[in-house]
């Protein structure tokens, strides 16, 4: 009679080591969802960023076009003969084209920001998956140790 309250005291310690292990290594895989998904949004939010970059470049060149055009046909109208301005006219295309990069690296850099967080994202997904098979097996050996003292113990 105690041998089989040993024994079912020893199953009953290893089936609640296995129900404590599956239900962590459940939860790590959540959290490893999770950060999958995070990294799936900052994928599409670099992805956005670059396509309204491009598009707001897209008009700052036109508006620089724009401003050449208008220059020129001053100097058609023969206000560009004086150095003054030429030099503005050169100063001005300068002040825009500088302004269109300064907006493409303004772009790249929050682009690149969201695709180093969607890395770390993925890489905390592979950790929680890891963590979540190791807290399994720990839970396992744990319930198999104390099923185990409690038949031998």
């Amino acid at each position: 009679m105690v041998a089989q309250a040993a024994l079912i005291a020893a199953g009953i310690n290893f089936a609640s080591g296995f129900l404590k292990g599956k239900q962590e290594e459940y939860e790590a895989k959540v959290q490893a969802k999770l950060a999958l998904n995070n990294a799936a949004i900052y994928r599409k939010n670099a992805a956005r960023v670059r396509l309204n970059g491009s598009l707001n470049e897209d008009m700052m060149r036109s508006q620089k076009r724009a401003a050449v055009a208008s220059a020129a046909a001053a100097g058609e109208a023969g206000m560009g003969e004086s150095p003054t301005t030429t030099t503005a006219l050169a100063t001005t295309s300068a002040a825009l084209e500088q302004n269109i990069l300064n907006e493409r690296y303004r772009v790249e850099s929050e682009a690149e920001n969201y695709l180093y967080q969607a890395r770390l994202a993925e890489e905390q997904a592979r950790q929680h998956k890891k963590a979540g098979k190791n807290k399994f097996m720990n839970s396992m050996l744990g319930g198999l140790t104390s099923s185990l003292g409690g038949l031998f113990g």
